[in-house]
């Protein structure tokens, strides 16, 4: 599915159960009840009772009186397991009935600002209003919701509440809803393009959609009338941008007329600098660069201090050569504008669930960018995971798990030379391979011709050039190697 139940863990708890159940189930294999509720962390009537809750569910998707699961006893078997399209849309449907979606969505919108106005349209006591939006306090931490006198508000800083919206709905949805209701997707789209225009650059289909979640946030919020502050230092600065004025004077004829103000713009083209993909024309960049080198930015400064402090701890010239040719510099600088406007919201669109391999994998290249952004937030920076995903491609800052491998062939000596030179490039990533010369010395067996058998060693029989195929077979046979053992 689009997303993943991880990331719906302090969203709504029925909905996490529900999506990591579907999860378990998406083998296509039949499970038990009582596998599943150890699985998931919950006893066998809770389980029991999410799994008619989502057969309920279903039928109301569908509107028909289709089966979910296919049930023996207490056997469950998902029915539309790896149906990702029939998945994902029963999801898109999941969330948008859920009564934290339906809350947040009526507050968003305009709907209902007090305790009692939510509980009159959403038909809940208001007890359970103020328990539920307690329980969404920690996922809208950004938004600092609070509750005074019965009104619910949204604390923050407009340019934050917009941010913030345009994330939170992407990692609801991806593209697979339009949550932006009375705004019409053809006047987004439209400004969409005339951006993509301005900076000269072709997006694909998704990060299209992304630019448009965001461009819809802050229209959504321009027209129910909030307002940014005007006349802050970035404005000021921004009014005597060339870059800015050209970017003004070009979107203006496709913005609605209740978006023409400089600071709303203003603040639109500022989160638009926050991604790197806006970052591909050397002029355009240039002027980029020049713009954040200023007050109240300064990004290019604070770029400048953590190279400084990143080559010293590298330590290492050639190390750091390696780093500077990963061309990373945008992206970082995105970064670090992204964490100056918004140091309160503290993961990107794919929320912390994408670093947690690398996480759990590189506890020491973990430590070391975490010592690094000590003044940045250490680990809950937005730079955290920009920082992660730039050094971990440096091996001298990685441990990686020794593979041995025994490899015997009958094939030519020089095609013998290829197919390692192949296998250490595609392992490269997560091992440091190592050819061995016997095989009771290896932790895999590569050969054209099996002549003698180790139960205890995994073997791959090849016949000729590796094709993807084997590709696939080796690493489901490197499945769950750590070094040394499976």
């Amino acid at each position: 599915m689009y997303i993943k139940a991880l990331e719906l863990q302090n969203y709504e708890k029925d909905i996490y159960f529900s999506v990591r159940l579907m999860e378990l189930l998406n083998d296509g294999a039949t499970h038990k009840k009582s596998d599943l509720a150890e699985a998931v962390g919950l006893d066998a009537r809770s389980v029991q009772r999410l799994l008619e809750e989502l057969s309920k569910n279903y039928r109301r998707f569908t509107e028909a009186e289709l089966s979910l699961f296919e049930k023996e006893g207490n056997n469950y078997r998902l029915l539309i397991a790896n149906q990702i399209m029939e998945q994902n849309q029963f999801l898109v449907d999941l969330i948008r009935h859920s009564l934290s979606y339906r809350l947040l969505n009526l507050l968003v919108a305009g709907k209902a600002r007090t305790v009692k106005e939510l509980s009159d349209k959403l038909f809940r006591s208001e007890s359970t209003i103020r328990r539920k939006l307690k329980e969404l306090r920690s996922e809208l931490e950004p938004l600092q919701l609070t509750i005074e006198r019965g009104e619910v508000l949204f604390q923050a800083s407009e340019s934050v509440v917009r941010m913030y919206l345009s994330v939170y709905y992407w990692r609801l949805f991806r593209g697979k809803d339009w949550p932006f209701a009375p705004l019409q997707h053809d006047l987004v789209g439209e400004i969409s393009t005339g951006i993509q225009r301005f900076f000269q650059v072709a997006l694909n289909p998704i990060k299209e959609q992304r630019l448009e979640y965001l461009v819809a946030a802050h229209l959504l919020r321009e027209v129910q009338h909030y307002s940014l502050e005007k006349n802050s230092a970035s404005q000021k600065t921004l009014a005597n941008d060339p870059l800015f004025k050209a970017f003004y004077r070009q979107l203006k004829p496709v913005l609605p007329a209740y978006f023409h103000k400089s600071e709303s713009v203003g603040n639109l083209f500022l989160n638009l600098l926050t991604r790197e993909e806006y970052y591909h024309v050397p002029a355009i960049t240039n002027k980029i660069h020049h713009l954040l080198a200023k007050k109240p930015f300064v990004v290019m400064d604070e770029m400048d201090e953590m190279y400084q402090l990143l080559e010293k701890k590298i330590n290492d010239p050639i190390t750091w050569k390696k780093f500077q040719a990963l061309q990373a510099e945008n992206y970082l600088i995105s970064g670090h504008l992204y964490h100056r406007l918004f140091p309160v919201i503290r993961f990107n669109i794919n929320g912390r669930a994408f670093w947690t391999n690398i996480t759990q994998q590189q506890p020491q290249l973990v430590a070391f960018v975490t010592e690094m952004l000590l003044d940045h937030g250490g680990s809950e920076s937005i730079l955290f995971g920009r920082y992660l995903s730039v050094l971990r491609l440096l091996p001298e800052l990685t441990v990686q798990p020794v593979l041995r491998i025994f490899l015997q062939t009958d094939l030519p000596e020089f095609e013998e030379t290829i197919l390692k030179k192949d296998l250490r490039r595609f392992l490269s990533n997560d091992f440091q391979v190592v050819f061995v010369e016997k095989l009771e010395s290896s932790d895999l067996c590569l050969t054209t011709s099996l002549l003698y058998e180790d139960d205890e060693i995994p073997t791959l029989a090849i016949t000729q050039e590796l094709r993807m195929s084997d590709y696939f077979a080796l690493l489901q046979l490197l499945q769950g190697f750590g070094g040394k053992s499976f």
